[in-house]
């Protein structure tokens, strides 16, 4: 019988929130990047326990909303204590089933940023669940896929469990998106600013004149 996969393990879940991760994912410089200006609706696909709550607000607009999509309960839980003990405005935790091709509810608005930190690499087929998470991201909006460079690491998962970074952007080209830029992190990740091409932007603009209101 196949155990568990590794982001689903206890031991997992304390590493996302512990100093050896913040060792590797700075996440002020990786934040610090993107452009805020006209930013008002951030979707953190697969966020975890919430490792970047404290950095977006550092960055986020007074006006900007914050979304969290995750598939662990348990995980939805200590965010939502987070949120109540800490006070967190403008955020809106909620659970989106594991699918390998993921489809966001459709109540949420177009996301103008969808931060994917070390997410796309556990799906076998990472462009469907770019085209399914994308479905919810503006025209102009971008996606940012943060993840393991596919060598070892001082901490985090076992190199099989990695993408590399030239694989990742075979699969991110085959789902209709373009890699826009590459932003600075270290040898061990890669993150990749990418954003809709041609044939997304018609896909998604067909699936909006779809909608029955």
């Amino acid at each position: 019988m196949r155990g568990r996969p590794y982001y689903e393990e206890p031991e997992y879940h304390n590493y996302l929130i512990s100093r050896e991760r913040r060792e590797l994912f700075d996440g002020g410089s990786l934040l610090a990047q993107l452009k805020w200006d006209q930013t008002h609706n951030l979707l953190d696909f697969g966020m975890g326990n919430g490792y970047y709550l404290s950095y977006y607000y550092k960055y986020m607009n007074a006006d900007c909303q914050l979304w969290g999509a995750e598939c662990q309960e348990i995980l939805i839980d200590s965010v939502l204590q987070r949120k109540v003990r800490e006070g967190l405005e403008r955020f809106i935790p909620f659970y989106v089933e594991r699918t390998e091709h993921p489809l966001l509810p459709d109540w949420i608005p177009p996301m103008d940023i969808i931060w994917c930190s070390c997410v796309m690499s556990t799906f076998a087929d990472p462009s469907l669940a770019i085209q399914g998470v994308g479905r919810s991201m503006a025209n102009d909006g971008h996606m940012i896929i943060l993840d393991w460079e596919k060598k070892d690491a001082p901490s985090g998962p076992e190199k099989d469990q990695k993408i590399s970074s030239d694989r990742m952007r075979f699969f991110i080209e085959d789902a209709g998106y373009n890699v826009n830029r590459i932003l600075r992190t270290n040898e061990f990740l890669y993150a990749f600013e990418i954003e809709k091409g041609e044939n997304a932007r018609k896909q998604s603009t067909f699936d909006f004149a779809r909608l029955d209101y």
